[in-house]
């Protein structure tokens, strides 16, 4: 019988290695969803992804079109 293994997970070294993969993901969303969209990675505990609208028409468009949900998605 094999005795316990602990496993200790350095939390801060993780969120440094999926930072880039986060900022590429927000890029792509943001550039899917047309001009006047812009996407970043939001530190807290660790790092998020958010993609909001930076103009006056592309809120417009988001909120009558859904852009951003349908850009996260792929369409």
């Amino acid at each position: 019988m094999a005795g316990r293994i602990r496993l200790e997970l350095d939390y801060e070294a993780i969120a440094r290695l999926t930072e880039d993969a986060i900022e590429q993901k927000t890029q792509e969303i943001a550039a899917r969803a047309g001009d006047g969209y812009a996407g970043d990675v939001i530190w807290t505990d660790r790092p998020h992804g958010a993609v909001r609208a930076t103009t006056y028409e592309a809120r417009v468009d988001n909120a009558r079109n859904n852009t951003l949900r349908k850009a996260a998605q792929g369409g």
